[in-house]
């Protein structure tokens, strides 16, 4: 089915706040085989689950996820108060250990982990995949590396981390050195930055399309040869595909 090819992009982000235990918890008990976050790091060195290297918009106060502590960032919440206003309140910034369990009480899942690239400037690309690397280990069959940043995913694969993804900044890195040589399993790609013209079966990689929110969309990004689609609205874009087919 369609709906079986979508990624709850930072969680069920359309109902709940993003990149939270809530939030992933919900789109797998809505259906979601794939999910994705993002990393950045405490001041101690403990990966956590935001978007936003600031954290006025996420948490509703004037601070830097790099400047506090993971015990210190446990104490806010990552409620999206401008968004969501204070329904969610109580839920507070998520460590990776945490997603690691619910990925555990869950092998059917697939997990994109994002390493953000203003979390590897601060915390060095090769600290940064120690640290998150020993943190999935048991459940390192179910998560795939991913980032912006060529540097950090040419590290991973001569490491030789299994699952990994490179999300293009443009069209023409298809045909550049870093994918041509590690052919990585994954290829993530903005909607905006797909040539009209071009279809995506020929590439070798399987591609992941973001964002998209509407079943239409989704049906023509499937025509088009995408394999996942990455959607803010896992639950309502499920609701609107379980029936549909290509």
């Amino acid at each position: 089915m369609l709906s079986d090819r979508l990624v709850a992009h930072r969680g069920y982000q359309a109902r709940y706040p993003e990149n939270t235990l809530l939030g992933f918890t919900k789109a797998i008990e809505a259906g979601a085989h794939f999910i994705e976050t993002d990393i950045l790091f405490s001041s101690d060195h403990q990966p956590v689950l935001y978007h936003d290297a600031l954290m006025s918009r996420i948490s509703g106060v004037e601070n830097a996820i790099h400047l506090l502590t993971l015990s210190e960032l446990k104490t806010y919440p990552a409620s999206e108060p401008e968004r969501l206003g204070d329904q969610f309140i109580s839920e507070k910034i998520t460590a990776l250990t945490e997603l690691v369990t619910l990925l555990e009480a869950n092998p059917q899942v697939t997990a994109f982990i994002e390493l953000k690239r203003s979390g590897l400037h601060i915390e060095g690309i090769g600290n940064a995949y120690k640290i998150v690397t020993k943190l999935l280990q048991p459940v390192i069959t179910q998560c795939v590396l991913i980032s912006f940043s060529d540097d950090f995913i040419h590290y991973a694969w001569q490491q030789g981390y299994p699952r990994l993804g490179l999300v293009l900044k443009q069209w023409d890195e298809l045909e550049g050195k870093l994918i041509t040589s590690i052919r990585p399993e994954f290829i993530f790609c903005d909607t905006e930055i797909v040539p009209k013209e071009i279809t995506l079966y020929s590439i070798e990689s399987k591609v992941v399309i973001y964002e998209v929110t509407l079943p239409d969309n989704a049906i023509h990004w499937y025509n088009r040869g995408a394999d996942l689609l990455e959607t803010f609205n896992y639950g309502g874009m499920m609701s609107g595909l379980i029936n549909r087919t290509l």
